[in-house]
């Protein structure tokens, strides 16, 4: 593996341990991957941003628990 290679393994682990953070995923009420993660552009805290392929941008943002 190169490092680029390395670098996405690394950024493809840190995203899901952060969609991990919702008990809604933990207890199997969400999905347990992001369906959306392929268009993923950065992430927080409390917060998933994402760009389509159109350009538009939309948010995922943790509340209660869940991603919404």
């Amino acid at each position: 593996m190169d490092v680029i290679g390395a670098q996405h393994l690394r950024r493809d682990i840190a995203q899901q341990q952060h969609w991990r953070r919702a008990a809604a995923v933990r207890e199997g009420r969400q999905d347990g991957r992001d369906p959306d993660a392929s268009k993923l552009v950065e992430f927080d805290e409390t917060l998933r941003r994402y760009r389509s392929r159109d350009g538009r941008t939309f948010e995922k943002r943790l509340l209660d628990g869940c991603w919404v």
